[in-house]
């Protein structure tokens, strides 16, 4: 089974088509003359959820021009905007390119729609975009299961929670309390971690000078972005989700005006940043689209993970990392040695060059005092860096 990931270094394709079960999750259900197909499994259909750096991930199957299948693992993003697949996979499937543009340095081209499945159940995506989510779907985090249904096919389990779907978009927008005070957030499956507006991280530090703040996105909030070793990291004691009071959750800065301008008007209602995987991985969530309703159901623990080596890195179109940032909760020796831009060449025994952000960052990781070898590189010269894993907050 061969994964597909878009880089930025190739032709990215955006199928006239969304992400099956995103925000915009448009899906009929098609009938089959393959008899090992019964019409319960047409309705609905559980798959196995890979989760990684907080992220959810399913396989889907397509069919080749000679008949044979192809397996390939696609991020699910409720956040997301299509369905996305690079440039090797939709040139295997002989699929017919159309007109190209770019959009953030990343060049993409209309595609013929690929004949797909999920778990066996065909998909229909000729002319998904033009029909309002209705489907239900299941990120059950825990028990590592993804589950895609018809409407009103699946009993609801867990705690309610209003999640009107704008219908332009497709966007569930919930609501937490924090400090005393609701706010609304998008239900962002494709972010690994939470993301809420600067301004609004200023206004709570100010009136809560003693709650923790960092500078830098380190570990699962560190996304690959240009604006992570800027971005202000903090500790918020409770968020209530619903029934659920989450101590301790740790959220990352976005430019003001990113969520208060940017996206509030494709949501029902205005939000201030959106809940995360390292909230959402402690829940089964369900996603009743059509009525505009989440259920939760709490069966494990959120994301708090901030042991490890503070360094900022960016991802290069070269598949190399480079330093962006370093944290100053560091080490002594860490904050002295490593420089923005310079460029990482192994952590222990892991070469990052084509590595996975998600890898390069978990290498960092470890118990405090732990030691991380680390070999970089300045002006074409390597240098090792023996650097101490800290607790970051």
């Amino acid at each position: 089974m061969a994964k597909c990931m878009a880089m930025a270094r190739l032709l990215t394709l955006a199928l006239a088509a969304t992400m099956l079960g995103s925000a915009q999750a448009r899906l009929r259900y098609t009938q089959t003359d393959q008899p090992s197909v019964s019409r319960s499994t047409q309705q609905q259909v559980t798959v196995p959820l890979f989760i990684e750096f907080n992220r959810p991930f399913i396989d889907l199957e397509f069919k080749k021009a000679d008949g044979s299948l192809r397996t390939a693992r696609f991020w699910v993003d409720t956040g997301g905007g299509g369905f996305i697949i690079c440039e090797p996979l939709a040139r295997e499937l002989g699929l017919k390119f159309g007109s190209e543009n770019g959009e953030q340095g990343q060049r993409f081209a209309a595609t013929t729609p690929p004949k797909v499945t999920l778990g066996g159940m065909p998909l229909d995506l000729e002319g998904a975009r033009t029909i309002i989510a209705i489907g239900d779907v299941v990120f059950d985090y825990p028990g590592k299961q993804f589950t895609l249904a018809a409407p009103g096919s699946l009993k609801p389990r867990g705690t309610r929670l209003d999640s009107p779907v704008q219908k332009r978009s497709g966007y569930p927008r919930i609501v937490a309390r924090i400090d005393g005070q609701d706010y609304g957030f998008l239900l962002d499956t494709g972010a690994s971690f939470t993301m809420i507006s600067q301004d609004v991280l200023n206004q709570w530090s100010g009136k809560h000078p003693d709650w923790q703040r960092t500078v830098g996105a380190v570990g699962s909030a560190n996304m690959g972005l240009g604006i992570d070793a800027s971005a202000t990291m903090m500790r918020i004691p409770g968020v209530k989700l619903g029934e659920f009071q989450l101590p301790r959750i740790t959220a990352v800065s976005r430019p003001t005006g990113t969520f208060e301008k940017g996206m509030s008007p494709m949501m029902t209602g205005p939000i201030i940043g959106a809940i995360g995987g390292n909230v959402l991985k402690a829940f089964r969530v369900e996603i009743d689209y059509a009525n505009g309703v989440t259920y939760l159901e709490k069966r494990g623990e959120p994301d708090n993970a901030l042991d490890l080596v503070g360094l900022t890195l960016r991802s290069q179109r070269d598949g190399t990392y480079v330093v962006s940032g370093v944290s100053k909760e560091n080490s002594t020796e860490v904050i002295q040695s490593i420089k923005a831009e310079d460029k990482l060449i192994r952590v222990d025994k892991l070469e990052v060059l084509g590595a996975p952000l998600a890898d390069v960052v978990n290498s960092l990781r470890g118990a405090p005092k732990q030691v991380r070898v680390l070999v970089l590189e300045r002006d074409g010269r390597q240098f090792t860096v023996k650097a101490l894993v800290v607790r970051i907050m």
